[in-house]
Formats: structure tokens, C-alpha cells, sequence
């Protein structure tokens, strides 16, 4: 009897520990104060996307019409997603994820399976493969479901392609930090299958369910003016969980490594010792998207997508301590450089600069064109960006500029950085930039602007930055034609480093619009009552000359126009899904074969 009893006072408990309405109305105003405070694309959302984040009516009308504190973080979610910003999400105080053990993604408009775990489903129970449709879960067709899920697929995407295509991964992989009613799965689903001989199947398929489900936001007491308070006497600190993610393992496509290099997963960040009084530049120059699980389409991963080329000759790679891989691969009779750069967050930021300049010299010596992989790539430190670029561009060039939302905490932060800077006897160049920031920012707020004009990130100027030279002033950067392949997770920084190679004419971009996530994220505590916490962009990248993205009025920005291709090339097809990216490297061959010959 007791062991009926004790969940139903459990589940009794849980149905009436919900926030007030009074409490939901003040976590969303809190929300909504914290992007109209801060947030920086306010006028390009409202102008071009269509959202006016001041009009809050419609969504406090949803608010007060939740019935449990899910629905409510459902609202919040929604709210911040319809930003479509990259670097924007709300996020829940949960650590719960569930997986259906195996992954999909969009291809040629299709919902494919690209892998499958086989420790958990075998073939001989479960047949299907990798190339092999899903046309539905649970009843829902593919398409229903991907249309439900685009609010909470991992963050809002400034693209329409990354959107459909996270939401498509958020059918078999869920998280509740993202996604409210993730823990609303049941211990299996039904999926029905389409074979690549036409025939559909129906299989039921385990859940892998790993932390604790988030249901409730817990009850609390509001405030009030009278002399008494129903608080309970005893107050219990809540732990600190992490948030590890649900590692998909024993993918059917994981075992082997067609490039023969290191494919583990990436290596923690070192801890870089640096002055106080750079903390808040070093936070400045990073934008970064919210990690996509490892595993996604190759997101993050050392490796590159598709197969090597014919021919394809590894350099960097085999080792742990390679930040990148790199090698060489024949196109007719040109010898062609490439290298994958899989982060702008390397382990060690000296030694990827090392490595890349001593890749840089080799292939300036032995190679006809370089080939630059930052598909999947999730962005980082936008100065690595521009060591990196000093490298491939041989004359002086603009770098990152930012147009950042004025407010009294940036004067506090540049205002106490400055003087640190001054008493430590830093370099002027910081001197210098943090006196920039700081008349800047005041003059923004004085001029009730709320957003200053254009600053340079990673030094005093961000024009005429200098190709990299020797001791002797001899230029170390490459000189000979360069491809750059890019899709729709080319993030943040990634799109920044390639928006520069195009802004100065020195790379042909080849593949696919990259996502649009223009602008520094700051992590803040969003809500007080329900807990959640919200990335809010805080900046806008502007780029060296106006460009004309196709759905976009003309801008200098990269938010959601993103940096479109010179030669567009989608590598989300079915044939590059089954035969290791065949067609796609066929292709951009082609095109450095083109290159070469134009002496480009």
C-alpha cells in the first residue's frame, strides 16, 4: 500500500508545485527586459524578419493561458527563437535527453538516416540503413513534426535551411534544455521506414533516456506586503549539475576513417593564463554557437565530411596534438593544398598558429591552389580568425568590426579594464582600444543611439591589418588561388573568417549560404522564478562593403544573410550520403581546376 501511495503523492506534489500566473507574467517581462536592454539586432529583426521583440502583447496573452510551468518554458522558448538568431536561445535548468539511437538529417529534401547505432538496434532486428527514409514517428509524418520542432532545434538559426535541418535532428535526438517536452517521450516509438527498394516498414524503436526530466519549476512564495509569509522553514541549496550530452556510440558508420587520421572526440581547452584586464576583450571576441552535439552531420568533428580525394597525400592529422588536418591531392597536373579547420576554438591557439603557418609555407612551396574546409565548423575567438587570415591574405586588408549595444555595463567593464591596463603597464594597443570602447560607449548612451558605429575587435584598427612576415618583413602568406568550402553550419566566427576572404576578393567561396550568426552572445540568468537562463547577441559584424544576399535587402551585415557562395553547391544529397561526398568532390575539383587555370 505504501509503495501505491508514495508516487501518487509524488505526482500530487508536482500537479500543484506551479509558478502563479503573477510569476510567469514577471519571469517573461524579465525575459523580455533582457533583449530590449541588450540585444543588438533589435531594429534588422524587426525591419527584415518581420519580429518586433517590444510586442509583447500576444505573447503575455499565451503566458497567462499556460496551465503548468512546461508550457510556460514552452512559451519562453518560442519567444526567443522567433529572433531566428544563432546565438540566441532560452535556456531550461535541465539536463534530461532522450535519443531514438539513431540519427536523420535532410537530404535532397528528404529525411534521411545518416546513422545508426547498432549496439542498440541490430540489423538483424532492425534491417533499415543508412540512405533509407523516415516518413514518420509515432503516426506524425516527418514533415509535421519538422515544422513543430523549429523553435527548439538547439537555438533559432539565422538560416532556413539549418532550422529545418536541426529541427529534423530534434526528431530522434532531444534535449530539455532546448526542448520542454522532451521528457514527454515514452520508452519506445513507431517508426515507419521507406527502403531504398521502395518498400515501407515498421519498426519499434528504444528510447535512450539519460539525467533527470525536468516537470515543474518548483513552488515559491511571492513576495508581499504583509507581516507574514507562508516560507517554509528550512531551505535546502539546490546542486549544480552538469549538462554532459547524450553521446550517440557505436554509429554503423564510425568504425572506419577513410582519411586514415586522428577522429577522436575534440580535446579540452586549455586554460589560457591572461591579465585581468583582457578577460573582457578576450569575452568580446569570441562568437561561438551553442554546441551541437558531436556527431551531427560531422559537426565540430576532425575529420571531414566526405571521403578524400583520389590521390589524397595526409599531412596533419594522425596525431592528437594536430589542430588541424591538412594534405595534398592531385587535380590533372596541379597539386592542390587542403586543410580542414574544424574550430575557431583550437585546444591550443599558439600551436594551431604554428601549424597553420608551417602548412601555409609548404603549400606556398609544393602546391598550385589550396582547398579551406570549414563546413561544420561552430566558430570561436575572431582574433585566431584573423591570425589565420593574415596567413592567406598576401597585402593589407580590413578585419572584424563590431557595432555593440551601448549600455551602462560596458562602460563599467571598459572603464575598470582601462585603468587595470594602464597600472599593469599593458601594451598601448590595449590601452588604446579600451579608450575607444570607452568614449564610444558613452557617447552612444549621451546620444541615446544605444548602439555605436563600427570598433575593431582584436587590436587598435581593423583596417590595413598586414599580411604575416618573416623577421626580415618577407611575406609568409599564400599567394596562389584558394577554394573554401562552406554549408549551412558554417558558424559565427567560421562565417566571419570566410566573409573576409571574400570581402577581399582572395577565395572563390564553394557550397552552400553559411547560417547568418553575426554577432557576440553573452550568457545571462533570465528568469528569476522558473530558472531559465538566455544567450542574448550583443554586437553586429559588419562587413567591409555592401553585399546582396538573395531574400535579404542589400546590408553590410552578417547576421542571417550569412556570406553567400560564388559557386553554389549543396553537399546534403543522397548520392554524397552513399558514397562518401563522390559528386561533391567532384566538383569543387572542377572548380579549383578552373581557378589554376585563370591564374586566379
Amino acid at each position: 500500500m505504501l509503495r501505491r501511495l508514495f508516487p501518487m503523492l509524488f505526482l500530487g506534489s508536482a500537479a500543484f508545485a506551479q509558478l502563479s500566473q503573477d510569476q510567469k507574467v514577471t519571469d517573461f517581462m524579465q525575459l523580455v527586459g533582457l533583449y530590449v536592454k541588450n540585444y543588438e539586432p533589435y531594429s534588422w529583426k524587426r525591419d527584415v524578419i518581420g519580429f518586433d521583440l517590444y510586442n509583447v502583447k500576444p505573447w503575455l496573452d499565451r503566458v497567462k493561458q499556460t496551465a503548468d510551468d512546461i508550457s510556460f518554458y514552452d512559451v519562453c522558448v518560442q519567444y526567443v527563437a522567433a529572433l531566428q538568431d544563432s546565438h540566441d536561445e532560452f535556456i531550461l535548468p535541465s539536463d534530461f535527453q532522450a535519443y531514438l539511437n539513431f540519427r536523420v538529417d535532410i537530404y535532397d529534401g528528404i529525411v534521411l538516416i545518416d546513422s545508426i547505432d547498432r549496439s542498440a538496434l541490430p540489423s538483424a532486428a532492425y534491417p533499415f540503413q543508412r540512405g533509407d527514409e523516415l516518413v514518420s514517428v509515432d503516426g506524425k509524418p516527418v514533415a509535421d513534426l519538422i515544422n513543430a520542432y523549429i523553435p527548439y532545434a538547439a537555438n533559432g538559426s539565422g538560416n532556413t535551411s539549418s532550422r529545418r535541418r536541426l529541427a529534423a535532428d530534434a526528431i530522434t535526438l532531444r534535449t530539455q534544455a532546448f526542448f520542454p517536452r522532451a521528457h514527454e517521450v515514452g520508452n519506445t516509438s513507431v517508426i515507419v521506414v521507406r527502403r531504398q527498394n521502395g518498400n515501407l516498414e515498421t519498426y519499434t524503436v528504444p528510447w535512450r533516456k539519460l539525467g533527470t526530466p525536468l516537470v515543474t519549476a518548483g513552488r515559491v512564495p511571492s513576495p508581499v506586503s504583509a507581516a507574514h509569509l507562508d516560507v517554509p522553514q528550512t531551505l535546502r541549496r539546490r546542486p549544480v549539475l552538469g549538462r554532459g550530452p547524450l553521446e550517440p556510440a557505436g554509429d554503423d558508420d564510425s568504425a572506419v576513417n577513410a582519411w586514415g587520421a586522428w577522429s577522436g572526440p575534440p580535446m579540452d581547452r586549455e586554460l589560457e593564463a591572461v591579465p585581468d584586464y583582457l578577460k573582457p576583450l578576450r569575452e568580446l571576441q569570441t562568437m561561438q554557437a551553442v554546441e551541437v552535439p558531436l556527431g551531427f552531420s560531422g559537426f565540430g568533428a576532425p575529420t571531414p565530411v566526405f571521403n578524400p580525394p583520389a590521390g589524397f597525400r595526409l599531412r596533419l592529422g594522425a596525431s592528437q596534438s594536430d589542430q588541424f588536418l591538412s594534405g595534398t591531392f592531385p587535380v590533372g597536373t596541379s597539386s592542390v593544398g587542403f586543410i580542414r579547420i574544424p574550430t575557431m576554438a583550437p585546444a591550443s591557439t599558439s600551436l594551431a598558429v604554428q601549424q597553420f603557418r608551417s602548412e601555409i609555407a609548404y603549400f606556398n612551396q609544393n602546391t598550385d591552389a589550396l582547398v579551406i574546409d570549414v563546413m561544420r565548423n561552430g566558430g570561436g575567438s575572431l582574433c585566431y580568425v584573423e591570425n589565420l587570415a593574415q596567413y592567406l591574405i598576401p597585402h593589407p586588408f580590413r578585419s572584424i568590426a563590431y557595432e555593440i549595444r551601448a549600455t551602462n555595463f560596458w562602460v563599467e567593464v571598459y572603464s575598470g579594464s582601462l585603468y587595470n591596463a594602464i597600472l599593469s603597464k599593458a601594451d598601448q594597443w590595449v590601452i588604446d582600444v579600451y579608450s575607444l570602447y570607452l568614449q564610444v560607449v558613452q557617447q552612444a548612451l549621451h546620444d541615446n543611439r544605444a548602439s555605436t558605429g563600427n570598433l575593431p575587435i582584436c587590436g587598435p584598427n581593423f583596417e590595413g591589418i598586414q599580411p604575416a612576415t618573416d623577421a626580415n618583413g618577407n611575406n609568409l602568406a599564400y599567394t596562389k588561388p584558394i577554394l573554401v568550402l562552406t554549408d549551412e553550419f558554417t558558424l559565427s566566427a567560421a562565417e566571419a573568417f570566410t566573409m573576409i576572404l571574400q570581402d577581399e576578393n582572395r577565395a572563390v567561396i564553394f557550397g552552400t549560404r553559411t547560417d547568418g550568426g553575426g554577432g557576440n552572445p553573452g550568457a545571462y540568468n533570465a528568469t528569476a522564478y522558473s530558472e531559465g537562463q538566455a544567450r542574448v547577441t550583443r554586437t553586429l559584424v559588419t562587413r567591409a562593403r555592401q553585399v546582396a544576399t538573395p531574400g535579404f535587402p542589400p546590408s553590410h551585415y552578417l547576421e542571417n544573410t550569412g556570406v553567400y557562395p560564388d559557386i553554389l553547391n549543396d553537399y546534403a544529397t543522397k548520392d554524397n550520403l552513399l558514397n562518401g561526398g563522390r559528386s561533391f568532390i567532384s566538383a569543387f575539383s572542377d572548380a579549383v581546376a578552373n581557378l589554376v587555370s585563370q591564374g586566379h
